[in-house]
């Protein structure tokens, strides 16, 4: 893995914040995270939908964190006093094209800018990365994070190759793009 001069920087805009990239010795702590955002969405989408989705396999999300760091793409963390409280990841979908995925923080660490961090972090390294143009998909359901996407410039846009969002399910989420 190459080591960047900010693989670990504090975040002056929340105290005991450290955003960086994961560790192997984070795979299970990130698993769990992931699986509580997969299985909060999951929920959320046949409560406000009446979507059922499958169940969230447990290996499947354990083998997908481990295919999501580099150098395929990058995982980052973000840790508050010293506690596992959000995830983000990239992978590119093409060159020079990169994908946000499962970026969540837990409930009792919103409002304090994790989320903003994050992404900001994925921004810088998808770019550092060489990547020109970032991609993400979110569920419409979640305002709170469109409002972050659209501040750092995120723009909508028709679904996009390579979405893991199936076509018959495009009308309940919305497709955002940005140049880096």
């Amino acid at each position: 893995m190459t080591v960047r001069s900010s693989d670990r920087m504090e975040n002056p805009g929340a105290a005991g914040l450290l955003v960086r990239e994961s560790e192997a010795t984070d795979t299970d702590a990130v698993g769990a995270l992931m699986l509580e955002y997969l299985e909060w969405a999951i929920q959320r989408l046949r409560d406000e939908y009446g979507v059922v989705w499958p169940a969230v396999d447990r290996a499947a999300t354990r083998t997908y964190v481990e295919s999501i760091r580099r150098p395929e793409g990058a995982l980052i963390v973000a840790e508050l006093n010293d506690r596992l409280v959000g995830i983000g990841a990239f992978h590119r979908l093409e060159p020079g094209v990169a994908e946000i995925k499962r970026m969540y923080v837990v409930p009792a660490a919103r409002g304090r800018h994790v989320g903003s961090a994050i992404l900001d972090r994925l921004l810088r390294e998808a770019e550092l990365d060489g990547n020109q143009v970032v991609r993400l998909d979110t569920l419409k359901f979640m305002t709170d994070a469109h409002r972050l996407y659209r501040s750092r410039g995120f723009r909508e846009r028709s679904p996009y190759p390579g979405t893991e969002i199936p076509p018959r399910l495009h009308r309940y989420w919305l497709f955002f793009e940005k140049s880096v």
